[in-house]
């Protein structure tokens, strides 16, 4: 399959068919005119396009906390910047359980694994999705297609990665449990749900607990949907569906197996003290009027970062503690984010829909706390994709296949 620009793939897809609503990014230029892969899912996306013209309309921004001697970003770390050998597909998503780890998604569902992340695209190994080694499409010589859409990767550690899309408009799930030591790539293809469904994203804090986001449409109908599998690396994986929201979620973070915080395309945060124990454990708050969450990240219970389709960084010391809570930074309104990453509550990393990442030492501290820092060379691709597992690294990944590698020995 062939990358779209963003802006152009959230109006005819919102998100990869899922809920750009928000959270899929961008995509090379030359994948503008390609539509044709999506014609077979015509009545999820329009059902999503709705939902994507309405935030458009309007946005109600709350007040910014005010600013007492901003600490600025650290200059000292560098960004370094290199290509991997994709296949025509732009990269989604990256998962960093640590510096010496990462596992890197594209679009069409290949893996890219490397101990030495930073060691240039020689350090970076292809694992090739088309052909699972075992579970239901082990044998299919169609197991993907160009209508399949690979939408984020979450990794516990080196012993479990979990990757997620939608394939012939139905959900599943890519688990991989043979990281350990090096050792061969196992892919498993499961299917999660015999329904019309997509995914937006997932979070595993620990081998005992992933929990995916997206929306289904059954009947016609959209409505945001929590999966959550207490034993993601046990086959038959068994997946509970619960929703929660309205309108598509776009996006979830859990920093432990008793918290989890999930965004929507509208405006709204969902968290959870209980993820695997059904719908009354969920609770919306909408925190920014109607515009479209596009990533999250939260590194402890006390604190999350949330960025939106408007160029907004909401921050919360206490996630579950309402509107008042949470707080709006306008860093750049003409820019679109899709990442966001925050190894601690005091260091983050946003990317969009622009050349440059925003960086901060005090992501609550308003705009002033944040220093943008050019990354991308071309100026024509999103950041789709930052995993920072400390304040010293942190890996991009963008829509035209390249890694973008910080790191900050001095802090």
């Amino acid at each position: 399959m062939t990358p779209v620009r963003f802006d152009d793939r959230a109006r005819t897809l919102t998100h990869s068919l899922l809920t750009d609503a928000a959270r899929v990014p961008s995509r090379l230029p030359r994948e503008r005119d390609t539509s044709a892969p999506w014609k077979s899912i015509a009545v999820f996306a329009a059902t999503v396009l709705v939902i994507s013209g309405a935030v458009t309309v309007a946005s109600i921004a709350l007040q910014s906390a005010p600013v007492v001697k901003p600490i600025p970003a650290s200059p000292a770390g560098q960004w370094k910047s290199f290509q991997l050998p994709t296949r025509g597909s732009s990269l989604a998503a990256i998962s960093c359980p640590g510096a010496d780890y990462c596992v890197a998604v594209d679009h069409r569902g290949d893996w890219f694994v490397s101990s030495d992340p930073g060691g240039g695209a020689q350090a970076w190994k292809l694992v090739l999705r088309f052909a699972p080694t075992t579970g239901p499409l082990s044998n299919a010589s169609n197991a993907m297609d160009a209508s399949d859409v690979t939408t984020g990767v979450s990794c516990a550690g080196r012993s479990l990665c979990v990757s997620v899309d939608q394939i012939h408009q139905r959900g599943y799930v890519v688990i991989s449990t043979s990281f350990i030591n090096g050792g061969p790539i196992q892919n498993v293809l499961w299917p999660v749900l015999d329904r019309q469904v997509a995914f937006a994203g997932i979070s595993c804090p620990a081998r005992t607990l992933c929990v995916a986001v997206g929306a289904f449409s059954p009947y016609g109908k959209l409505a945001g949907m929590v999966l959550t599998s207490t034993s993601p690396a046990v086959l038959p994986n068994v997946w509970t569906p619960t929703g929660v929201d309205s309108t598509a979620l776009t996006a979830i973070s859990c920093p432990t197996v008793k918290f989890c915080v999930a965004t929507d395309a509208v405006g709204n945060v969902i968290t959870s003290s209980n993820p695997s124990g059904g719908i009354v454990t969920w609770h919306v708050t909408n925190v920014i009027g109607t515009n479209s969450f596009t990533a999250i990240s939260c590194p402890t219970v006390h604190f999350c970062a949330a960025v939106d389709s408007n160029g907004q960084v909401v921050t919360s010391t206490d996630p579950t503690g309402g509107p008042d809570a949470w707080t709006t930074t306008t860093l750049d309104g003409s820019q679109r984010f899709d990442s966001v990453s925050c190894p601690s509550a005091r260091f983050c990393v946003a990317g969009g829909l622009s050349d440059s990442v925003f960086v901060s030492n005090d992501p609550t501290g308003g705009s002033g706390a944040w220093t943008r820092t050019r990354v991308i060379s071309s100026g024509t691709e999103a950041m789709t994709g930052l995993s920072c597992p400390s304040t010293r690294f942190c890996v991009g990944v963008d829509g035209g296949g390249a890694v973008h590698v910080y790191t900050d020995p001095g802090r």
